[in-house]
Protein backbone atom coordinates (compact mmCIF):
# COMPACT_ATOMS: atom_id res chain seq x y z
CA UNK A 1 0.00 0.00 0.00
CA UNK A 2 2.98 2.27 -0.54
CA UNK A 3 2.13 5.72 -1.89
CA UNK A 4 2.92 6.10 -5.58
CA UNK A 5 6.22 7.98 -5.74
CA UNK A 6 6.46 11.43 -7.27
CA UNK A 7 7.99 11.47 -10.75
CA UNK A 8 11.68 12.15 -10.10
CA UNK A 9 14.00 13.58 -12.73
CA UNK A 10 16.65 15.23 -10.52
CA UNK A 11 18.14 14.41 -7.11
CA UNK A 12 17.66 18.08 -6.14
CA UNK A 13 14.11 18.43 -7.40
CA UNK A 14 12.41 21.46 -5.74
CA UNK A 15 9.76 20.95 -3.06
CA UNK A 16 6.26 21.08 -4.55
CA UNK A 17 3.58 22.16 -2.03
CA UNK A 18 0.84 20.83 -4.32
CA UNK A 19 2.17 17.27 -4.07
CA UNK A 20 1.75 15.10 -0.99
CA UNK A 21 4.03 16.22 1.84
CA UNK A 22 4.08 15.82 5.61
CA UNK A 23 2.29 19.09 6.30
CA UNK A 24 -0.82 17.31 4.97
CA UNK A 25 -0.89 14.54 7.58
CA UNK A 26 -3.48 14.38 10.35
CA UNK A 27 -2.54 15.24 13.94
CA UNK A 28 -3.28 11.65 14.99
CA UNK A 29 -0.39 10.52 12.78
CA UNK A 30 2.14 12.43 14.90
CA UNK A 31 3.84 10.21 17.48
CA UNK A 32 5.97 12.90 19.12
CA UNK A 33 7.90 16.11 18.59
CA UNK A 34 11.61 16.24 19.39
CA UNK A 35 13.58 19.31 20.40
CA UNK A 36 17.34 19.41 20.82
CA UNK A 37 18.53 22.17 23.13
CA UNK A 38 21.78 24.06 23.50
CA UNK A 39 22.66 25.76 26.77
CA UNK A 40 24.20 29.18 26.27
CA UNK A 41 25.43 31.72 28.83
CA UNK A 42 23.25 34.79 29.32
CA UNK A 43 23.62 37.68 31.74
CA UNK A 44 20.79 37.89 34.26
CA UNK A 45 20.04 41.57 34.87
CA UNK A 46 18.56 40.86 38.29
CA UNK A 47 21.17 38.45 39.63
CA UNK A 48 23.97 40.37 37.89
CA UNK A 49 25.68 37.16 36.84
CA UNK A 50 25.73 34.76 33.93
CA UNK A 51 23.15 31.98 33.83
CA UNK A 52 22.56 29.23 31.31
CA UNK A 53 19.69 29.61 28.89
CA UNK A 54 18.37 26.67 26.87
CA UNK A 55 17.75 27.37 23.20
CA UNK A 56 16.17 25.05 20.62
CA UNK A 57 18.72 24.41 17.87
CA UNK A 58 17.23 21.34 16.18
CA UNK A 59 13.75 19.88 15.99
CA UNK A 60 12.00 16.97 14.35
CA UNK A 61 8.62 15.29 14.16
CA UNK A 62 8.25 11.53 14.50
CA UNK A 63 5.24 10.35 12.52
CA UNK A 64 3.47 7.13 11.68
CA UNK A 65 4.52 5.41 8.47
CA UNK A 66 1.38 4.26 6.66
CA UNK A 67 3.41 1.76 4.60
CA UNK A 68 5.88 0.21 7.07
CA UNK A 69 8.23 -2.60 6.12
CA UNK A 70 8.46 -3.88 9.69
CA UNK A 71 7.31 -3.29 13.27
CA UNK A 72 8.20 0.22 14.62
CA UNK A 73 8.97 1.60 11.13
CA UNK A 74 8.29 5.34 11.47
CA UNK A 75 9.35 8.57 9.77
CA UNK A 76 11.58 11.27 11.24
CA UNK A 77 10.96 14.70 9.66
CA UNK A 78 13.43 17.45 10.65
CA UNK A 79 11.91 20.95 10.76
CA UNK A 80 8.68 19.70 9.21
CA UNK A 81 7.19 23.15 8.62
CA UNK A 82 10.22 24.33 6.66
CA UNK A 83 9.07 22.12 3.76
CA UNK A 84 12.56 21.15 2.68
CA UNK A 85 13.00 18.87 -0.35
CA UNK A 86 14.39 15.34 0.09
CA UNK A 87 18.00 16.52 -0.06
CA UNK A 88 20.41 15.78 2.78
CA UNK A 89 21.68 18.83 4.67
CA UNK A 90 23.81 19.38 7.75
CA UNK A 91 20.91 20.26 10.07
CA UNK A 92 18.84 17.25 9.08
CA UNK A 93 21.74 14.82 9.32
CA UNK A 94 22.78 16.20 12.71
CA UNK A 95 19.21 15.76 13.94
CA UNK A 96 19.17 12.14 12.75
CA UNK A 97 22.46 11.29 14.49
CA UNK A 98 21.31 12.91 17.74
CA UNK A 99 18.10 10.88 17.52
CA UNK A 100 20.07 7.63 17.36
CA UNK A 101 21.97 8.74 20.45
CA UNK A 102 18.71 9.21 22.37
CA UNK A 103 18.53 5.42 22.66
CA UNK A 104 21.12 3.06 24.07
CA UNK A 105 19.65 0.22 22.03
CA UNK A 106 21.82 -1.19 19.26
CA UNK A 107 18.60 -2.11 17.44
CA UNK A 108 17.66 1.49 16.53
CA UNK A 109 18.39 2.34 12.87
CA UNK A 110 17.89 5.51 10.86
CA UNK A 111 17.97 5.44 7.08
CA UNK A 112 17.71 7.87 4.17
CA UNK A 113 16.90 7.43 0.48
CA UNK A 114 17.71 10.30 -1.86
CA UNK A 115 15.53 11.26 -4.79
CA UNK A 116 16.48 8.76 -7.46
CA UNK A 117 17.44 6.40 -4.62
CA UNK A 118 13.85 5.20 -4.01
CA UNK A 119 12.60 8.13 -1.93
CA UNK A 120 8.80 8.21 -2.21
CA UNK A 121 8.09 11.73 -0.92
CA UNK A 122 9.98 14.89 -1.83
CA UNK A 123 9.93 16.27 1.72
CA UNK A 124 13.05 15.85 3.86
CA UNK A 125 12.62 12.74 6.00
CA UNK A 126 14.44 9.74 7.42
CA UNK A 127 13.20 6.23 8.16
CA UNK A 128 13.46 5.15 11.80
CA UNK A 129 12.90 1.64 13.13
CA UNK A 130 14.11 -0.97 15.58
CA UNK A 131 15.60 -4.07 13.95
CA UNK A 132 16.60 -6.73 16.51
CA UNK A 133 19.03 -8.59 14.25
CA UNK A 134 22.75 -8.20 13.59
CA UNK A 135 23.70 -6.65 10.25
CA UNK A 136 27.14 -7.16 8.76
CA UNK A 137 27.26 -3.38 8.21
CA UNK A 138 27.56 -2.89 12.00
CA UNK A 139 30.79 -4.82 12.40
CA UNK A 140 32.38 -5.10 8.94
CA UNK A 141 36.05 -4.18 9.05
CA UNK A 142 37.03 -0.99 7.22
CA UNK A 143 40.19 0.70 6.03
CA UNK A 144 40.89 4.41 5.94
CA UNK A 145 40.45 6.03 2.54
CA UNK A 146 41.45 9.57 3.52
CA UNK A 147 40.88 11.73 6.58
CA UNK A 148 37.77 10.61 8.48
CA UNK A 149 36.45 8.63 5.51
CA UNK A 150 36.72 4.83 5.44
CA UNK A 151 35.71 2.14 2.98
CA UNK A 152 34.70 -1.46 3.61
CA UNK A 153 37.41 -4.09 3.23
CA UNK A 154 34.90 -6.75 2.28
CA UNK A 155 31.24 -5.91 1.76
CA UNK A 156 28.69 -6.87 -0.89
CA UNK A 157 27.66 -3.17 -1.09
CA UNK A 158 30.80 -0.99 -1.34
CA UNK A 159 30.33 2.42 0.24
CA UNK A 160 31.85 5.18 2.35
CA UNK A 161 31.86 4.80 6.13
CA UNK A 162 32.24 7.30 8.97
CA UNK A 163 32.17 6.94 12.74
CA UNK A 164 31.38 9.13 15.72
CA UNK A 165 34.61 10.17 17.42
CA UNK A 166 34.88 11.89 20.82
CA UNK A 167 31.11 12.43 20.80
CA UNK A 168 31.46 15.17 18.17
CA UNK A 169 28.19 14.90 16.23
CA UNK A 170 28.74 18.15 14.35
CA UNK A 171 32.11 16.98 13.02
CA UNK A 172 30.66 13.62 11.97
CA UNK A 173 27.84 15.34 10.09
CA UNK A 174 30.31 17.73 8.43
CA UNK A 175 32.48 14.85 7.22
CA UNK A 176 29.51 12.96 5.77
CA UNK A 177 28.13 16.11 4.14
CA UNK A 178 31.45 16.71 2.40
CA UNK A 179 30.81 13.50 0.44
CA UNK A 180 27.09 14.16 0.02
CA UNK A 181 27.96 17.51 -1.59
CA UNK A 182 30.12 15.66 -4.14
CA UNK A 183 27.16 13.40 -4.92
CA UNK A 184 24.86 16.38 -5.31
CA UNK A 185 27.31 18.17 -7.60
CA UNK A 186 27.75 15.07 -9.75
CA UNK A 187 24.00 14.25 -9.62
CA UNK A 188 24.62 10.83 -8.09
CA UNK A 189 21.71 9.18 -6.26
CA UNK A 190 22.57 7.85 -2.81
CA UNK A 191 21.43 6.07 0.33
CA UNK A 192 22.53 6.55 3.94
CA UNK A 193 22.32 4.31 7.01
CA UNK A 194 23.00 5.23 10.66
CA UNK A 195 23.53 2.48 13.22
CA UNK A 196 25.48 1.74 16.36
CA UNK A 197 28.51 -0.38 15.61
CA UNK A 198 32.09 -1.30 16.33
CA UNK A 199 35.15 0.91 15.66
CA UNK A 200 36.06 0.82 11.99
CA UNK A 201 39.65 -0.41 12.00
CA UNK A 202 39.27 -3.29 14.45
CA UNK A 203 38.28 -6.86 13.63
CA UNK A 204 35.22 -7.83 15.65
CA UNK A 205 33.05 -10.86 16.06
CA UNK A 206 29.33 -10.94 16.65
CA UNK A 207 28.59 -9.58 20.10
CA UNK A 208 31.60 -7.22 20.09
CA UNK A 209 31.56 -3.82 21.76
CA UNK A 210 29.31 -1.34 19.97
CA UNK A 211 31.20 1.74 21.13
CA UNK A 212 30.50 4.09 18.22
CA UNK A 213 27.89 5.20 15.72
CA UNK A 214 28.52 4.28 12.09
CA UNK A 215 27.21 6.32 9.19
CA UNK A 216 27.36 4.52 5.83
CA UNK A 217 26.86 6.34 2.55
CA UNK A 218 26.34 4.58 -0.78
CA UNK A 219 26.49 6.01 -4.29
CA UNK A 220 24.03 4.11 -6.46
CA UNK A 221 22.39 4.04 -9.87
CA UNK A 222 19.44 6.35 -10.45
CA UNK A 223 16.12 4.58 -9.86
CA UNK A 224 13.20 5.86 -11.90
CA UNK A 225 9.54 5.41 -10.99
CA UNK A 226 7.97 3.11 -8.42
CA UNK A 227 9.64 0.14 -6.79
CA UNK A 228 9.25 -3.22 -8.46
CA UNK A 229 8.08 -5.25 -5.49
CA UNK A 230 7.71 -8.54 -7.35
CA UNK A 231 10.84 -9.69 -5.48
CA UNK A 232 12.69 -6.90 -3.65
CA UNK A 233 14.00 -3.42 -4.37
CA UNK A 234 17.51 -2.23 -3.59
CA UNK A 235 17.14 0.88 -1.44
CA UNK A 236 18.89 1.76 1.82
CA UNK A 237 17.75 -1.21 3.92
CA UNK A 238 18.79 -3.71 1.28
CA UNK A 239 22.23 -2.13 0.92
CA UNK A 240 22.64 -2.35 4.70
CA UNK A 241 21.78 -6.06 4.65
CA UNK A 242 18.10 -5.99 5.65
CA UNK A 243 16.26 -7.38 2.63
CA UNK A 244 12.46 -7.55 2.81
CA UNK A 245 11.18 -10.12 0.29
CA UNK A 246 7.78 -9.44 -1.25
CA UNK A 247 7.09 -12.85 -2.76
CA UNK A 248 6.31 -15.85 -0.55
CA UNK A 249 7.27 -18.24 -3.33
CA UNK A 250 10.65 -16.55 -3.79
CA UNK A 251 11.22 -16.49 -0.03
CA UNK A 252 11.16 -20.27 0.02
CA UNK A 253 13.76 -20.65 -2.72
CA UNK A 254 16.06 -17.60 -2.57
CA UNK A 255 19.62 -17.90 -1.31
CA UNK A 256 22.26 -15.36 -0.37
CA UNK A 257 24.10 -16.18 -3.59
CA UNK A 258 21.00 -15.14 -5.54
CA UNK A 259 20.62 -11.81 -3.75
CA UNK A 260 24.12 -10.43 -3.33
CA UNK A 261 25.01 -9.94 -7.03
CA UNK A 262 21.74 -8.06 -7.54
CA UNK A 263 22.48 -5.70 -4.63
CA UNK A 264 26.15 -5.23 -5.58
CA UNK A 265 25.26 -4.28 -9.14
CA UNK A 266 23.24 -1.29 -7.93
CA UNK A 267 26.17 0.47 -6.27
CA UNK A 268 29.47 -0.99 -7.55
CA UNK A 269 29.93 1.07 -10.73
CA UNK A 270 28.88 4.37 -9.14
CA UNK A 271 31.17 3.71 -6.17
CA UNK A 272 34.17 3.10 -8.42
CA UNK A 273 33.40 6.16 -10.54
CA UNK A 274 33.04 8.56 -7.61
CA UNK A 275 35.86 7.10 -5.47
CA UNK A 276 38.66 9.43 -6.78
CA UNK A 277 36.54 12.53 -6.23
CA UNK A 278 35.63 11.49 -2.69
CA UNK A 279 39.32 10.85 -1.95
CA UNK A 280 40.19 14.34 -3.18
CA UNK A 281 37.71 15.88 -0.73
CA UNK A 282 39.81 14.85 2.25
CA UNK A 283 43.22 15.71 0.83
CA UNK A 284 45.02 18.80 2.26
CA UNK A 285 43.88 20.92 -0.70
CA UNK A 286 40.39 19.39 -0.84
CA UNK A 287 37.12 21.22 -0.35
Amino acid sequence: MRRKPENVVDIQQPFNPDKFNFTKIQNKEILMNLQFLSEEPKEDSVLKRNVKEARVILEATLIINNAPICHTHSLLVPFLEKCQPQVLNHEGLTTAIHTVLLSKSTDLRIAFNSLGGFASVNHLHFHLYYFPYTLYTETAECERLAGPCYIFKDHFAPGFVFQLENGDVDQLASSVMAVVNVFLKEKVAHNLFITRGTPLETIHTKGGMYSTVRVVLWARDFAYGAKDVSLFATAVCELAGHVPIYSLDQWDTLSENDLLPLITSVCRDDYEAILPKVTDVFQPNGI
